[in-house]
């Protein structure tokens, strides 16, 4: 009987509910609720390594959720998906994560299942975990990387969201876990838009999901945040040391020692609960040649980390760069976090070791890692292997620049890429933006970010990929090509009539020399230590002129090649031109002196490395790319099928022929 009086009661409260629902809640909210607000991550925790780590790597659960219905703010159903499992039969179930598919993490869930390959929304991921609380200790949840917009429930509560990917963050869940069985259900979403970094159009492919390490983080209520230990950049015995604790607690006392260099100093915080003071030693220096390490302790009266850190000096003076006082060139190779011989993002150490040995056997002291933050475990391996790296953030084509929240997405990205790899010596080179065109609000956009890097380091250098070559640079160049055109016999008859009456039109005579070059003036050049600039001479640009031209591309491919020794690369701003970007595309085992060959693509390496051997302006190349890796705007059949092919080895890590003339350039010719 009292069961169904709770049963009228209950229908009761839905008439009354009814009733009033002009005035007290629109109906629409029944299906649309209100949006929530989620807590934002808190500030980066540094040198995980040497902390109590509890791994949440393995096998979790996933169910793809390409409408949002889960999210509290949107679900039909109201709340988020409660893992329920049939009991008696009778219960209606929408989300059961024991019975769903199984994923490995660290991975993206579109390379770990087919159907998903193509696919860009939300994907749920489940994990159980037991987990025994420690008094005194507060616990954190880490995520080395997550693609792009990430929301976190823990036993039935919201933790937080972050938004852009690649770079890791952290939330304190001391009040979220519990003793014995946790519940833990993140919601990934690798959807992009015009406002987001990068956007929703990009040149590599957009991996969804937890695409680096998870783990459980135990420190003291009062702990050691992070630390920073870096050389001066134009001196080899004095260091900045900076410490920040996760409490602004003043007058504690924080020491540091480097147990092989009998170094042991002790510091008192400011009412900050931070550090910033210039410590002496006389380390061996890092080098690629040498890539020393020594053992850095950090420690006050509750907390201690430690880390292996190498210390070096680079900087610029004039056209050229000095690594430890000594002129180098940089002699590089451009990569994408893609693993050889597997599926997905590369995120472990084993996968950077197989891809850093091969761009060593190059011949190679230095990598660019574009287009966006890859995880730790790149600069950690760089560091013990010895080589030299760039890191970038995902500021790429065109992005939203007047748009606050898209700075905000950039800017986290760039402190958090710093942060963490700010005491990794292989790390000389910090990247704001690729092929970005010019504006005044991508200026300002840009000159904001770099501003952020010097905030947090400045001893080490900054870049960006540039475009250049005005309208007017690139009329001379068809000017160029049809002046070729005209001298060169094998042309035939057809072709030299036009290649004549181009240079008639602009009353150029046939007799004429013309020495064609192209400036870097991008104004961005002013606020950067390293010219970088992407050309892809041999490969896009003689497409833009055939149409308007009216003769066959193999023409101008060949024509480019007689002339392209001959360019000149300049900039107008006195520091080194680094070419960023140059190659050519070939599928690994095609012959023939074709387009998609290796043949040709060793061609354009050839004629690329004498041109840049003849501009002493030029100090580093890191030509593009090491490995043929997933491009969504690669479709082409039987050719690409998704893969931009201008890698030196395949996806397989087959070598193709450029890759030995690239090795033997560095080998024996530029130095």
């Amino acid at each position: 009987m009292s069961r169904f009086k709770g049963y009228l009661f209950f229908l009761l409260t839905v008439f009354v509910f009814a009733l009033n629902a002009q005035d007290s809640l629109d109906a629409s909210d029944f299906f649309d609720r209100p949006p929530q607000t989620y807590n934002t991550p808190d500030k980066l925790l540094g040198w995980i390594d040497s902390r109590n780590l509890t791994s949440l790597n393995g096998e979790w659960s996933y169910i793809v959720d390409p409408m949002n219905n889960g999210l509290p703010e949107s679900s039909f159903f109201g709340g988020f998906p409660k893992n329920k499992t049939q009991k008696t039969g009778m219960e209606l179930i929408e989300y059961n994560f024991e019975t769903a598919a199984k994923i490995s993490i660290p991975g993206a869930w579109n390379a770990a299942d087919q159907q998903l390959f193509f696919y860009r929304g939300p994907v749920w991921l489940f994990k159980k975990f037991d987990y025994s609380k420690q008094d005194n200790q507060l616990t954190h949840i880490y995520f080395e990387g997550s693609n792009f917009t990430t929301k976190i429930f823990l036993n039935g509560q919201s933790v937080g969201e972050f938004k852009g990917g690649y770079v890791p963050f952290n939330f304190d869940i001391t009040d979220y876990v519990k003793e014995g069985e946790n519940i833990l259900l993140v919601l990934t979403d690798n959807t992009l838009n015009k406002s987001t970094v990068p956007t929703n159009k990009t040149d590599w492919w957009p991996w969804g999901g937890l695409i680096g390490d998870v783990y459980l983080i135990e420190t003291p209520q009062t702990f050691i945040l992070n630390a920073f230990v870096q050389l001066d950049s134009e001196t080899f015995d004095k260091a900045l040391l900076k410490v920040q604790l996760s409490e602004p607690l003043q007058n504690s006392t924080v020491t540091i020692t480097i147990p092989e260099l009998k170094f042991q100093q002790s510091f008192l915080t400011d009412s900050s609960g931070s550090i910033a003071e210039e410590i002496s030693f006389n380390p061996i220096l890092w080098s690629p040649d040498n890539p020393k390490l020594y053992k850095v302790n950090i420690s006050n009266s509750s907390d201690f980390i430690t880390d292996q850190i190498g210390f070096r000096s680079i900087h610029i003076n004039g056209q050229q760069i000095f690594l430890n006082g000594k002129q180098i060139k940089f002699k590089g190779i451009s990569m994408h976090a893609e693993p050889i011989a597997e599926a997905g993002p590369a995120f472990s150490k084993n996968h950077f070791k197989k891809l850093l040995k091969t761009a060593k056997d190059l011949n190679t002291n230095f990598v660019r890692a574009a287009h966006y933050p890859y995880s730790r475990h790149l600069a950690k391996t760089a560091d013990e292997i010895g080589l030299m790296l760039w890191e970038e953030v995902p500021v790429y084509w065109n992005i939203d620049w007047t748009n606050p929240e898209t700075f905000t997405i950039a800017k986290n990205q760039i402190s958090r890429l710093v942060q963490r790899d700010w005491n990794r010596s292989s790390v000389v080179v910090w990247s704001v933006a690729n092929e970005t065109p010019f504006s005044p609000n991508r200026m300002d956009f840009l000159n904001n970010l770099i501003a952020e890097i010097k905030l947090n380091d400045e001893t080490r250098l900054t870049t960006a990929a540039l475009l250049s070559g005005s309208e007017d640079q690139f009329k001379l160049l068809v000017l160029a090509l049809a002046l070729q055109g005209t001298k060169s016999e094998w042309v035939n008859a057809k072709e030299k009539i036009i290649f004549k009456s181009i240079l008639e039109q602009v009353n150029f005579a046939e007799d004429s020399s013309l020495d064609f070059s192209i400036s870097i003036d991008d104004p961005l050049g002013e606020s950067l230590d390293l010219i970088s600039y992407n050309e892809y001479f041999g490969w896009y640009y003689v497409t833009f002129f055939v149409d308007q031209m009216q003769v066959e591309e193999g023409t101008l491919r060949r024509l480019m090649f007689e002339i392209l020794e001959d360019i000149k690369i300049t900039s107008i701003y006195n520091k080194p031109i680094h070419i960023s970007e140059f190659g050519a595309g070939a599928k690994y085992g095609t012959t023939g002196n074709k387009i998609w060959s290796e043949e040709y693509q060793a061609n354009v390496y050839r004629h690329q490395l004498k041109m840049i051997s003849n501009n002493p302006q030029i100090q580093g190349i890191t030509p593009w790319i090491l490995k043929d890796f997933r491009a969504m705007l690669r479709p082409l059949p039987g050719i690409q099928d998704f893969y931009n092919r201008k890698g030196l080895i395949d996806e397989n890590g087959n070598k193709k022929e450029a890759f030995m003339v690239l090795q033997d350039f560095y080998d024996t010719q530029w130095e």
